[in-house]
């Protein structure tokens, strides 16, 4: 008996033509090419999107705007905005990395460096101008769940 009962899978289909082989492994064939180019398409729009650029400000430009003119934002994490290096159109300038998240490189992130990752989602950031009563505005920034950064 051959490994794990080929034998019998073998024998049992003796009675199909190779013309028929042949168009059923390429009927699956093509099945499996549209699955995996399906597969990539839906991995970009379920994981976020991809972005590269130079690191020209931390905090974020948005951030930095606001606390210009008065406002405290706490972040638990860190705010960058880049100038996008081959990025797709529409690719976001200004994002929030989570403290949680460390570079894959092990160099953390430093305005001109190179910054290459993914992104996901997006995350409030609650900034309040002290006043009576104070006043508070909300950020959004998109959220970096993988990067890495140049050494320099």
């Amino acid at each position: 008996m051959g490994y794990c009962g080929m034998d019998k899978i073998i024998n049992r289909n003796k009675n199909i033509s190779n013309g028929t082989r042949k168009s059923i492994i390429f009927i699956l064939l093509i099945i499996f090419l549209v699955f995996v180019g399906a597969r990539i398409v839906f991995a970009y729009s379920f994981f976020g999107g991809v972005f590269g650029g130079r690191i020209i400000s931390m905090p974020a430009l948005e951030i930095a705007e606001m606390e210009a003119a008065g406002y405290i934002c706490p972040l638990f994490g860190t705010s960058i905005s880049i100038v996008p290096i081959g990025s797709p159109p529409g690719t976001p300038t200004s994002y929030f990395i989570p403290s949680y998240i460390t570079p894959r490189t092990r160099t953390t992130p430093a305005i001109r460096q190179l910054i290459l990752g993914r992104y996901s989602g997006q995350t409030m950031i609650t900034c309040t101008l002290p006043s009576d009563p104070p006043i508070t505005t909300t950020v959004s920034l998109d959220t970096i769940n993988l990067f890495g950064t140049s050494r320099r």
